[in-house]
C-alpha cells in the first residue's frame, strides 16, 4: 500500500497507556526496499503493550491509514484526561498530545462552526489545557514550544488561548469559571473569520480600506455565530478582543474599565501571537521585537498593568 494512503503521526503524542488501540498503527522500516508502511500494532492491542513496542523500537515516524484518521483522533481526545493525570508521561508527551488534539478540534470548528459537537469538543480541549496548566509549571511554555511560526487561523487561536490562560494564572486574577470563560472565548475569538472570504484573509499585500472594514466585522460575526451557543463570558471575549484601552478599537469603541479583564488579556495574547508568526503580508518578529513594537507603536492599545504582567510572564518572572 502506497505511503500516499497514510498520514504521519506525532510519535510523542502516542503516550496513552490505558485502554485499547482503536486503529492500526504503522511504521516504515528502514530495511524496506520500497519504503512502504508496514503494520506495527494492530487495532485491539492494549495501549500499555503499544508503549512497550515504542520503547523497544526507535521509530522516527508512525502512520495511520487515511480512512482511520477519525478513529485516531477519537482515541486521542478520549485519552487526554488519563494522560494528563498520568505521572509516568512526561510534559513533552502531554503537550504534544494536547496540541495535536487542539489543532484537529479547531480545524473542525472552523470547517463547521455551527456544529454543536465541535463546540463541545472545543470546550473539552480548553478544559484539558487548563487542567494541564494547573498540573505542571512547565506546561504553558511546553505547549507554546509546539506552535509554528507559520500563521494558520486555527493554530493562532490555540496559541492565543494558551497565552491567555498563562497570563490569567500568572496574575491570579479571577475564579475558575472566569478562567474557563477566558479559555473558551480565546480559542474561539476568531471564529467570525469563517464568514469572511479567504481571498481577503490570505491576501499577501496591503488590504484596501473596504477589505479592512470587512475584516473588522469578524468579531461581531463571531459573536452572532456563537450567540445562544455559548455563555456571556466567552461571547464577551469573542466580541471585544479588538477593543483598545484608549477607546480606538472595535466594534464598540469601549475603553478602560468598560472592557472586561478577559477581553484585555485576550487582546494582548492575540496581538503578540500575530506579531510573532508569519502572516501573508508580514514576516514573524522575534519576541523582544514584538514586545517593543507593542510598547512603542501601540500606545494606548493595552491595559498597562496587564501588558507589564505579560512581559513578566514571558520572561519567567513573578507577579
Amino acid at each position: 500500500m502506497s505511503v500516499d494512503n497514510f498520514i504521519p503521526l506525532n510519535r510523542k503524542a502516542m503516550c496513552a497507556r490505558d485502554g485499547v488501540l482503536g486503529f492500526d498503527l504503522y511504521h516504515i522500516s528502514i530495511e524496506a526496499a520500497l519504503f512502504e508502511p508496514v503494520i506495527l500494532c494492530q487495532s485491539g492491542t492494549l495501549l500499555d503493550k503499544v508503549q512497550e513496542v515504542l520503547r523497544d523500537f526507535p521509530f522516527d515516524k508512525m502512520y495511520v491509514r487515511k480512512d482511520e484518521i477519525a478513529k485516531y483522533y477519537t482515541y486521542m481526545e478520549s485519552s487526554l484526561e488519563s494522560v494528563i493525570d498520568d505521572p509516568g508521561v512526561g510534559v513533552e508527551g502531554k503537550s504534544a498530545m494536547i496540541y495535536s488534539c487542539a489543532s484537529n478540534v479547531m480545524e473542525d470548528v472552523f470547517r463547521d462552526p455551527r456544529s454543536g459537537a465541535n463546540l463541545e469538543r472545543s470546550k473539552n480541549i480548553t478544559d484539558h489545557i487548563i487542567r494541564f496548566s494547573l498540573s505542571d509549571d512547565r506546561s504553558i511554555s511546553s505547549l507554546l514550544s509546539l506552535s509554528s511560526h507559520d500563521y494558520y487561523t486555527f493554530t493562532h487561536c490555540i496559541n492565543v488561548a494558551v497565552f491567555a490562560v498563562g497570563l490569567f494564572q500568572f496574575i491570579n486574577r479571577g475564579t475558575d469559571a472566569d478562567l474557563r470563560d477566558l479559555a473558551l472565548g480565546a480559542i474561539l475569538h476568531d471564529v467570525g473569520k469563517t464568514r469572511i472570504s479567504d481571498a481577503i484573509l490570505n491576501k499577501p499585500g496591503r488590504l484596501s480600506d473596504e477589505e479592512f472594514a470587512t475584516i473588522k466585522t469578524h468579531s461581531r460575526k463571531g459573536y452572532e455565530l456563537m450567540a445562544g451557543k455559548l455563555g456571556d463570558g466567552p461571547l464577551d471575549v469573542i466580541l471585544h478582543h479588538h477593543e483598545r484601552f484608549d477607546g480606538t478599537g472595535y466594534p464598540e469603541k469601549l475603553q478602560a474599565d468598560a472592557i472586561s479583564d478577559n477581553a484585555k488579556i485576550t487582546t494582548i495574547a492575540d496581538v503578540y501571537d500575530a506579531l510573532t508568526t508569519i502572516r501573508p503580508y508580514n514576516g514573524a518578529r522575534k519576541p523582544f521585537e514584538a514586545l517593543v513594537l507593542m510598547k512603542e507603536k501601540m500606545v494606548g492599545h493595552f491595559a498597562k498593568d496587564r501588558f507589564l504582567a505579560f512581559i513578566q510572564f514571558l520572561s519567567g518572572g513573578s507577579a
